[in-house]
C-alpha cells in the first residue's frame, strides 16, 4: 500500500507541481489559478498544490484575494508565494451600497457577461465517497464539454476513467449533471433561485488587476447559511460563489423518508476569456447524508463531486458531439462499462488532496 501511495505522490509530473502559499501566514492557498496562455491553465487543490508545466513562455498566478504574479518558466519553483490584498471598507460605499439589489442585478447581467458562442472545455471530474469517515469509492474522468449557446445545457464526452471497484451508492449525478447544476447561465438555475432568497451584506472591496471586486456575505434569518459572493464592480460579473447550507434539527429517520441531507456546501469559480467573457473554471459540491438501509443499518456518508478545467476552446476548433453516457441513469453504471485503470497517477489538471489520497488508502487496504 505504501508503494501505491508513494507512486501517486511521485507520479509523472511531481517536478511539475508546486505549493502555493500565503506570503505572510505561510498557509496553503486553495483554488489559485495558473494561466498558461491561450485559455489554458490549472487550479490549486485544497492543500494549495498546483500543476506547473514547464513548456510555456509566460504564466500568470492569481487568486481574487491576492496580488497577481507574472512568472516565467524559471520562476516555477517548488513553492510559490502570493501576497494578500487588504479589503477596503469605504464608508461612502458602505452607506450607499444596497447589497441585495447589486446581487440581483449581477444575476440579471449573466447573459451579458457569460460566453454566448459555442465552446468546449477540457476538464476533470472527480467523485469520492466516505462512509463513517472512511473512504469507500472514487471515480475520476477526463472529459470534453460542449455548450452550443448560453441557453442550452452542457453536453459531455468521457475520454478516460479511473475507478475503484466497489460501488456502494448509485451516483445519479455525473459530469453533465454537475456542470448544468453549477452553470449559472442556465435559465432558472437552481443555485441562483436559492441564493435569491438569502440575506446579503457588503463586506468590502479589493483592487485586483486594476479591477475593483466587491465581497458580499451571505446569510439567512435562521443562521443556517453562510458564504460569500465576489463580483466585479465594473460590469457586476460574478467571480466566485461559496455557500454552505446547514440543518439545525435532524429529522428522525423513517422508512418513508430514509435519506436526508445534513449539509450541502457549494463552491463555484469563474475565469475570463480574451474578450472578458465569464466561464466556469472550477466547481465543487460536498453533500453530507445519513442513510437508513433496509436491514436497519445507519451510515453517515460524505459525497464530494468536483470539476476543474484546464482548457477553453473557441472558434473553428469547437467540437460538437453526443454524450457517450445516458445522463438519466446512474453515473456509476456508466463508468462501470469503461476499462478500469489499475494505477491512480496524480492528475495534471487537479492534483489529489491529502484527504483524497487517504480515501484511496482506505479503499485499497480493505
Amino acid at each position: 500500500m505504501l508503494i501505491v501511495i508513494l507512486f501517486i505522490y511521485n507520479s509523472n509530473g511531481y517536478a511539475q507541481q508546486a505549493l502555493v502559499l500565503d506570503s505572510l501566514s505561510l498557509e496553503p492557498i486553495p483554488y489559485a489559478n495558473l494561466d498558461f496562455g491561450n485559455n489554458q491553465g490549472s487550479v490549486s487543490n485544497e492543500d494549495g498544490i498546483i500543476f506547473t508545466p514547464k513548456d510555456h513562455e509566460e504564466y500568470i498566478l492569481s487568486h481574487l484575494g491576492y496580488q497577481t504574479k507574472k512568472l516565467s518558466s524559471k520562476d516555477l519553483k517548488d513553492t510559490l508565494y502570493l501576497k494578500a490584498l487588504a479589503y477596503n471598507l469605504d464608508e461612502v460605499v458602505l452607506n450607499n451600497f444596497n447589497a441585495k439589489d447589486t446581487i440581483l442585478k449581477a444575476f440579471e447581467n449573466i447573459p451579458k457577461n457569460f460566453l454566448s458562442q459555442p465552446f468546449n472545455q477540457e476538464g476533470i471530474f472527480r467523485y469520492s465517497l466516505k462512509k463513517d469517515g472512511k473512504g469507500v469509492e472514487m471515480i475520476e474522468t477526463d472529459f470534453l464539454s460542449y455548450k452550443a449557446s448560453i441557453k442550452e445545457e452542457n453536453k459531455t464526452k468521457i475520454s478516460e476513467v479511473k475507478k475503484t471497484e466497489k460501488y456502494l451508492l448509485d451516483l445519479n449525478t455525473g459530469v453533465a449533471e454537475i456542470l448544468n447544476l453549477m452553470d449559472l447561465s442556465q435559465s432558472n438555475a437552481p443555485l441562483i433561485e436559492k441564493l435569491k432568497t438569502l440575506n446579503f451584506s457588503y463586506a468590502g472591496r479589493i483592487k485586483n488587476l486594476n479591477e475593483n471586486i466587491y465581497k458580499i456575505e451571505l446569510s439567512d434569518s435562521q443562521g443556517l447559511v453562510s458564504g460569500h459572493i465576489f463580483l466585479s464592480e465594473k460590469n457586476l460579473a460574478l467571480k466566485e460563489i461559496k455557500v454552505e447550507y446547514l440543518r439545525n434539527k435532524i429529522p428522525e429517520l423513517t422508512r418513508e423518508e430514509p435519506n436526508y441531507t445534513t449539509r450541502v456546501a457549494s463552491f463555484i469559480k469563474f475565469n475570463n476569456d480574451n474578450s472578458n467573457r465569464q466561464f466556469l473554471s472550477y466547481a465543487e459540491i460536498i453533500n453530507d447524508k445519513k442513510i437508513l438501509f433496509g436491514n436497519d443499518s445507519i451510515f453517515d456518508f460524505q459525497i464530494s463531486s468536483k470539476i476543474a478545467f484546464n482548457k477553453l476552446i473557441q472558434g473553428k476548433k469547437v467540437k460538437k458531439f453526443r454524450s457517450n453516457y445516458n445522463s438519466k441513469k446512474a453515473f456509476n453504471k456508466t463508468v462501470a462499462k469503461f476499462k478500469q485503470k489499475q494505477q491512480w497517477t496524480n492528475s495534471e489538471m487537479l492534483p489529489m488532496t491529502t484527504e483524497e489520497l487517504n480515501i484511496l488508502k482506505d479503499i485499497y487496504a480493505n
